[in-house]
């Protein structure tokens, strides 16, 4: 702890039986008002000398000094007539200060420490139990139909650009977006399905609506099947060209099928 500031205020004087400013008056400091009080020596002058005593200036004032290093609140002065209470008087400044201080109850420093062993920063083991959460997210309400589309939930960063100028990858965005792109050359996403699974079972369903709920208008089945329900596009489907004789077609273009036949 530190040592509060004492005396050098109009209410820090020594006085006479009468009330009266005794100036050049001798007093000692206790730690406490009553018989069984002990004399506290440990204090320091404005300048930083040790005293065991207060002397009052020419007006009966008692002089700023500094109290013990346990950094007590309150001390009692005797200059012969009964001791009086003396209160810090830095107690403004060391509130400020405590206002002002980034970690003014090591709160931070504490939590900091113990969130190193809970999630370690490196070879982390998370054992959930069953039917219990690990963590949940809170992120801002809907705006619109976009919702928040600036900020982060977690995002991957690298410590030094691509050389597209890239630092950022896998982001899960404050509106549920989750934008998954590999660092370096690397498959973007890989998608497996247990090995007990039956043919028909689903590896990847995209809905109508949110999640998991029917009807599903783009899914990919565990045999490789792919079903979607709308049109599907691609240079050599979906526009494709049937054609059949003894002839190839004049102008083939890719995913055209000719079937020959009388020749």
């Amino acid at each position: 702890m530190e040592r509060n500031l004492f005396g050098g205020t109009p209410a820090d004087v020594a006085e006479n039986e009468a009330g009266v400013r005794v100036p050049g008056g001798v007093g000692l400091v206790w730690d406490g008002p009553g018989e069984g009080a002990a004399q506290v020596t440990d204090l320091v002058d404005i300048n930083g000398s040790p005293i065991v005593q207060l002397v009052a200036d020419e007006r009966g004032v008692v002089p700023p000094f500094w109290g013990p290093a346990d950094g007590r609140e309150a001390l009692w002065a005797d200059f012969g007539v009964g001791r009086v209470k003396l209160t810090s008087s830095n107690l403004g400044e060391r509130y400020q200060a405590h206002t002002e201080a980034l970690d003014p109850h090591g709160s931070k420093a504490y939590t900091d420490q113990q969130l190193g062993a809970y999630v370690p920063r490196r070879g982390a083991r998370l054992t959930v139990e069953k039917g219990a959460t690990w963590g949940a997210m809170t992120v801002p309400g809907v705006e619109g139909t976009s919702g928040d589309t600036a900020g982060h939930v977690l995002r991957l960063e690298t410590e030094n650009r691509t050389p597209a100028g890239h630092t950022e990858f896998t982001r899960l965005k404050n509106n549920g977006a989750v934008l998954v792109d590999p660092v370096g050359a690397h498959v973007p996403v890989a998608i497996g399905q247990y090995e007990g699974a039956g043919d028909s079972s689903t590896a990847l369903s995209i809905s109508r609506g949110r999640a998991g709920t029917d009807p599903a208008v783009f899914r990919v089945r565990a045999d490789g099947r792919v079903e979607a329900s709308g049109a599907v596009s691609a240079p050599n489907i979906g526009g494709a060209r049937l054609f059949s004789g003894p002839s190839a077609p004049t102008n083939p273009r890719v995913g055209d099928v000719w079937v020959a036949y009388g020749a």
